[in-house]
């Protein structure tokens, strides 16, 4: 046989047997094998036979390999729990323009479809309906979809599932002369109406999940298996048992035979029930769509605050009578997070929504926690059993909000929990860390004082007031006068006012000017009584203010505002400023520009837009209340009682140093408070031309009483042990420290001592001592005392407690920005002595560190004098201003801190280190 008649007997028997890669290397190696034999090279013919069977060969070995990469390509489709092609990623989307004369004859029937559709209604194109014949190839049908033109605009969604199936399309009427922006939006919601209609083909790990699961359910057949599969997906893959799969399909539809269909014995909820309620808030969800100017589906903000808001809405907008269904069952109809997941054959995706994220908390040790939740459980005891002639208050500051610039919307920065946006939109936000402005929410709440003590004290009437932060600023007397507007405007007033709060700068009750907005609080409103209390240092989350923020970070979260723009020469001078406290510098500086207005008057439409906001939020199913911000004229009314009472105080300087001057100020304070660490109280006096006669009787408005602890010294006494009692704060825990420190403190100066007498007797020099001389800050731990030296001091931060400065310490020189992170950590957490700096997720953390051997008991460190970087001439006991340092103990030694008279006339002994002629 030749070989052309050996090609023909290989083509034949390729024909007739399908070989799989295995065989087509087999043959191709046999067949190299073949041409390393000597008869190959024999003759021509050999030579000429020879190029053919390398040829055959190398093919085979080719289609071999083809074989095994389209093998392992579609195994790892397979192995995909997702389609391989989408319809949200490979769906496409062409506009064609209304044809400006007549319309083909082949288009009639596709034209008078859409026509009755009507706009912006979905048409999936049909061959068999909307053609004279049906297209008997496919350049037929690529050249219809070309020369498509009809006689109104449309938009073309064409879809490929892959495979050899066609491609679906799918028509819609849309109005004329849409941007760019609108066409892109309204094909993303074509494409969400037709998806249910168009199918996938479903990978095998997906059919395969299906089963497994549906195995844990019931025992089902292979066949019945694929066939729910088929239906509840439309998987469009080829059917593995098609005659069975047909039967099954049958059977769906009705065709049961002799099968007794059990669904008439139950039939279940009418259908249409609540389709009224489900139509009405499909409207109200595309209604709300917001996409921004430049990009398509960016939504800066939910719509929706909550699930109950977002029933009620729709609730509203339907008739009266409808039917409204539960809030689990609306959830039911939003759209899945994950399709691919199990969770979502829950979810219908009837209502295009979603929960989203558009994307902090400090807490240390004290240990004053103890004592003070003692102190607030009295203070709680003592409102339920004086609940009808008091009121309790509970004051907190919301963190910061900041907004940015006109046209540069910054994040709250609350984006904790997930909000209720179209599927088609995004939720961004700028999300810069340095902002020059924000807004400082107050919130108030008003408790509704229960009958026991185990019931919750966290309802009542929420009030919150937007404050600027720049020029509306949280201070006592601020929030002293919005206090004094809300209860003044009720009906009646308690004679008791009993307030708890966290014991910010601006509420804390051992300041000389919060006591004295206190004052003025209690002159105002005729109180007969006033009980201030705070929690301890780092433990406001026990404040039930606290408890609200959670409430308002709903109102907050996914959310980002910005101002507006002001006059062009306003807005040149606002660059000029780069934070808050340069737009009050320039406001000093040029009061005539009249900055402040216009700052305020540009931020206005921002607070008004946070306050509608918290308007619609409620606290046990009570309306949240707002306040407009104090006025600058309101405040100053506000401080009139200060000026009646104290003609000689200053009221700009209202420091311990300067009030503890004023001898009528301190004969009021002894006759009508008593000022414990955590606690504050007015009450009248009996003399009646001082105070007005009160109301209550002398046992009424006895002092709030100290936790005083039991016989076991673990726990507080109850406070029906302690009632109408005379007690202190000795107990306080710091206190027993700070005495006890003194005690070891003392005990080893007099072991020095006795050792330098014992040194003397003996003949020896004694070395010079520095009595009660030492700095009680110089015990630093070990890992520390490298560090905390005066070269390494970078920055200042004060104690929220004690506002004594403290040193921020670092190897190396900070940048502008780590400071500037520095000081941003340092104003959102309160820093206490001892405790951490910033929070462990801060870049810096690691970098820079404050001494941890510290409490508010230790005096400013001496570092702290050598640095140069804050005032020297500070009391290193209290912090007053303008102290001067002791000349005769400056002759005698190297380093003298200053201290102020109030300190020395108290018994506090000067600190003193480093002796001259002391090596």
């Amino acid at each position: 046989m030749d070989y052309d008649g050996f090609n023909d007997v290989k083509r034949k028997k390729m024909k007739a047997l399908p070989m799989s890669s295995s065989e087509l290397e087999s043959h191709a190696q046999a067949l190299f094998s073949l041409l390393m034999k000597p008869v190959v090279n024999s003759s021509a013919q050999w030579k000429n036979f020879g190029i053919e069977i390398q040829s055959l060969a190398e093919c085979y070995l080719a289609y071999s390999r083809y074989l095994n990469k389209q093998n392992m390509n579609m195994q790892s489709r397979q192995a995909l729990p997702y389609p391989a092609r989408t319809v949200d990623k490979d769906a496409t989307l062409e506009h064609r323009q209304k044809c400006a004369f007549g319309i083909k004859p082949a288009y009639q029937l596709l034209e008078n479809a859409v026509k009755l559709a009507g706009k912006s209604v979905p048409v999936m194109f049909d061959e068999f309906i909307h053609t004279e014949n049906p297209f008997s190839s496919n350049d037929q049908r690529f050249r219809f979809f070309k020369n498509l033109q009809l006689s109104m605009p449309v938009d073309v969604i064409k879809y490929s599932p892959g495979g050899s199936c066609f491609s679906t399309v799918c028509l819609v009427h849309v109005p004329e002369a849409r941007s760019e922006a609108e066409i892109l939006t309204q094909g993303a919601r074509f494409l969400q109406q037709i998806k249910p209609k168009l199918k996938e083909f479903h990978t095998r790990a997906q059919r395969r999940l299906f089963k497994e699961k549906l195995k844990n359910v019931a025992s089902v057949l292979p066949s019945v298996a694929d066939m729910i599969y088929k239906e509840l997906t439309l998987d469009a893959s080829v059917a593995a048992h098609p005659v069975t799969e047909e039967r099954m399909r049958l059977i769906f539809l009705g065709n049961t035979g002799l099968i007794r269909d059990l669904r008439s014995l139950n039939p279940g909820r009418p259908s249409g029930t609540f389709d009224t309620f489900f139509d009405a808030l499909a409207e109200i969800v595309e209604n709300v769509t917001i996409a921004d100017d430049r990009r398509h589906g960016l939504a800066h903000f939910s719509d929706f605050i909550s699930l109950e808001e977002m029933i009620k809405k729709a609730q509203d907008s339907c008739p009266e009578g409808t039917n409204i269904p539960s809030k689990t069952l609306v959830r039911l109809q939003f759209a899945p997070k994950n399709p691919y997941t199990k969770r979502a054959l829950n979810f219908t995706s009837r209502i295009n929504v979603q929960y989203k994220i558009q994307r902090r908390q400090l807490r240390v040790s004290h240990p004053d926690d103890h004592f003070c939740n003692a102190q607030f459980k009295y203070m709680k005891e003592r409102a339920i059993v004086q609940r009808d002639q008091c009121l309790l208050l509970f004051c907190d500051d919301k963190a910061k909000v900041p907004f940015g610039d006109p046209d540069h919307a910054i994040s709250t920065g609350v984006r904790g929990k997930q909000s209720i946006v179209p599927t088609s939109s995004t939720l961004v936000a700028l999300d810069h860390d340095m902002t020059r402005s924000s807004l400082t929410p107050s919130v108030f709440l008003l408790c509704d004082i229960p009958e026991t003590i185990n019931a919750s004290f966290v309802r009542g009437q929420v009030t919150t007031i937007v404050n600027d932060a720049t020029f509306q600023t949280s201070s006592p007397f601020r929030h002293g006068a919005a206090m004094a507007k809300m209860i003044g405007d009720r009906e009646s007033i308690p004679p008791i006012l009993m307030k708890y709060t966290d014991g910010g700068t601006d509420q804390r009750n051992t300041l000389e000017s919060v006591k004295c907005a206190t004052i003025c609080l209690f002159r105002e409103l005729n109180l007969d009584m006033i009980i201030l209390a705070r929690c301890a240092p780092g433990h406001s989350y026990t404040n039930p203010a606290e408890r609200v923020m959670s409430i308002l970070n709903l109102g907050l979260q996914n959310v980002c505002l910005q101002r507006k723009s002001c006059e062009a020469e306003v807005e040149t001078q606002l660059k000029r400023c780069g934070s808050m406290a340069e737009l009050r510098e320039a406001e000093k500086k040029n009061p005539d520009r009249k900055l402040k207005e216009k700052w305020l008057e540009a931020v206005e439409p921002t607070q008004s837009f946070i306050r509608n906001r918290f308007l619609r939020l409620c606290l046990k199913d009570k309306p949240f209340a707002a306040m407009d911000p104090v006025s600058e004229l309101e405040i100053d009314n506000f401080k009139r009682h200060l000026r009646e009472l104290f003609p000689g105080l200053d009221l700009e300087k209202l420091t311990k140093a300067n009030t503890g001057k004023n001898d009528i100020y301190n004969a009021w304070i002894a006759n009508h408070c008593r000022s414990r660490n955590y606690t504050f109280q007015i009450k009248k006096c009996n003399d009646v031309a001082c105070c007005i006669a009160p109301k209550l009787s002398p046992e009424e408005l006895h002092w709030l009483p100290d936790p005083v602890l039991d016989l076991t010294g673990n726990h507080f006494k109850p406070y029906s042990e302690v009632k109408n009692t005379d007690t202190d704060d000795s107990d306080r825990p710091s206190v027993t420290l700070k005495v006890k420190a003194k005690g070891i403190k003392e005990q080893n100066q007099q072991k020095k001592k006795k050792k330098e007498k014992t040194n003397t007797e003996k003949g020896g020099e004694s070395t010079v001592l520095e009595d009660d001389s030492e700095d009680d800050s110089v015990d630093i731990p070990e890992p520390d005392a490298h560090l905390c030296i005066a070269q390494n001091a970078r920055a200042v931060v004060s104690c929220v407690e004690c506002r004594k400065p403290r040193l921020v310490y670092s190897h190396h020189r900070l940048t502008d920005r780590q400071m500037m992170t520095i000081v941003l950590a340092t104003s959102e957490y309160d820093y206490t002595c001892g405790g951490p700096l910033l929070p462990p997720s801060n870049a810096m953390y690691k970098n820079v560190m404050c001494r941890t051997s510290i409490s508010c008991n230790n005096p400013v460190e001496v570092q702290y004098y050598a640095s140069g970087l804050g005032r020297l001439d500070i009391c290193s006991f209290c912090t007053s201003e303008h102290c001067l340092v002791n000349s005769d103990l400056k002759k005698k030694f190297k380093t003298v801190l200053p201290a102020c008279r109030v300190c020395i006339e108290n018994g506090m002994t000067i600190i003193v280190a480093r002796p001259y002629g002391k090596t």
